[in-house]
């Protein structure tokens, strides 16, 4: 097998990308195998080893130390990765034989580094696969639930603080591999069309019926969905069911004046132009300009054609006071919801930046809350369930802003709302109990 299009050689060369430059291990993984054509086959087989280490990079870190002398990090980066590779096999993947899981990772090994450490990757992986690992015990919750899903403690606490005796469930299922959702554009075909037009022309194509977004379909069998012909047409995006809900929570209408700050590339802006009919005025807004310009030609590959973009600051720009109707705040967050897709994110989050996040957030809705009209709703998104960016952030500012107050439910029925609104009145989407990214929204009218 070539080198190049070896999976778990492929894998190893993405995480030290993501450990070495920071870089996100989506772009790096896909930059990767398009370089070498890399086969279908290798390419699932190598993102697998990927995303799985890097769920359970602790934990896998922690099971191959118990073997060593010297210090993990002092070993070649490469030697490092591929024990995570091997141990992640071992641990977590019953369809592949633990011995070939130990051998090419002594292959590749010496292919790459030399004869030197093949003999210590060799017995430490094959100790592993004799004793196993040592698993923590469940007397504190919180510990097991960092150590046994492999979660830094303090982000383990904030998964206890948000959903208490169920934090090792949630946990885990941030930890499950994230699922392929397309959203149907109803400008141009139905979900059920676009259903049909999936299975008439990708072969063994398996697609559902997305649980709570009506215009959701979760597809399997879909290896490039930015590729494939019906999306450069324009007859679906790709968006996960959670962050769907979220133009369907901000209910536009006709003849409406809508912003959606930090728009990023639009796949909301786009939503909310779709849900209204093209016949709302929307503005998007981002301080990237590159991103307003994937938004212009996402709006006319899906027929959109009520968006204005605007490359600005939010906190720095000048908005016209009582000018929108409703305003979709997708604020900058820590991103705790979305996990199953950047599970790298959890190993560069600091502490210190969820006070940093926290202080912009309250800053955006401050500025954004003169601008909206009299009798007009402010929205608040973010994904993350942390309470020190969701519950908190809202309580704070309806206590400074008492010309706001919370209006839990949308009027339309198109979603089961009383399966997504909390007792709180707030839009809570949590991925083990929705099997969705996690999301945390609340809607505030200014009194007229």
């Amino acid at each position: 097998m070539q080198m190049s299009t070896d999976p778990r050689h492929i894998a190893s060369e993405v995480l030290l990308r993501v450990e070495k430059y920071d870089a996100y291990a989506n772009i790096s993984f896909d930059a990767i195998i398009m370089r070498d054509d890399t086969p279908v086959k290798n390419r699932n087989f190598a993102k697998e080893l990927v995303f799985g280490v890097l769920r359970n990079k602790s934990r896998l870190e922690k099971a191959v130390t118990q073997f060593m002398k010297r210090p993990f990090a002092k070993s070649h980066p490469f030697v490092r990765n591929q024990l995570l590779i091997g141990a992640y096999q071992i641990l977590f993947l019953d369809n592949i034989p633990k011995e070939i899981a130990v051998d090419r990772a002594v292959e590749l090994v010496k292919y790459e580094v030399g004869k030197a450490p093949c003999g210590f990757v060799n017995a430490v992986l094959r100790n592993l696969i004799r004793k196993g690992e040592k698993l923590p015990q469940k007397e504190n919750l919180v510990e097991y639930t960092g150590q046994f899903y492999s979660f830094p403690n303090w982000i383990a606490s904030i998964l206890y603080k948000a959903v208490g005796e169920e934090a090792p469930l949630l946990a885990k299922a941030l930890n499950e591999r994230s699922q392929v959702n397309l959203r149907t554009n109803i400008l141009k075909n139905t979900r059920v069309e676009l259903s049909e037009k999936l299975q008439k022309e990708i072969p063994n194509i398996k697609v559902q019926e997305s649980k709570l977004s009506p215009y959701g379909l979760r597809v399997k069998g879909l290896s490039d969905p930015v590729r494939q012909p019906l999306h450069r047409q324009g007859f679906y995006l790709i968006q996960d069911e959670a962050s769907q809900l979220v133009s369907i929570y901000v209910d536009p209408q006709p003849g409406e004046k809508i912003m959606d700050c930090c728009a990023g590339t639009g796949g909301k802006s786009l939503h909310l132009a779709a849900l209204c009919d093209n016949k709302a005025e929307i503005l998007a807004v981002d301080r990237s300009q590159s991103k307003m310009d994937a938004l212009l030609q996402r709006s006319k590959r899906a027929g959109v054609n009520c968006i204005d973009v605007r490359e600005d600051d939010v906190l720095a720009s000048q908005f016209k006071p009582d000018s929108f109707d409703r305003i979709l705040l997708d604020a900058p967050c820590s991103g705790l919801g979305v996990l199953r897709r950047h599970p790298e994110a959890k190993w560069r989050l600091q502490p210190e930046d969820i006070k940093n996040l926290a202080d912009i957030q309250s800053s955006m809705l401050h500025k954004m809350s003169p601008v909206v009209k009299p009798g007009g709703v402010l929205y608040y998104i973010v994904c993350t369930f942390n309470p020190g960016e969701t519950t908190e952030i809202i309580k704070n500012f309806l206590k400074l802003h008492p010309e706001f107050q919370l209006e839990p439910l949308p009027s339309n029925k198109l979603v089961k709302w009383t399966e997504i609104i909390d007792k709180d009145g707030f839009f809570s989407i949590l991925p083990h109990k929705h099997d969705s990214d996690g999301f945390f929204g609340a809607r505030m009218r200014k009194k007229s």
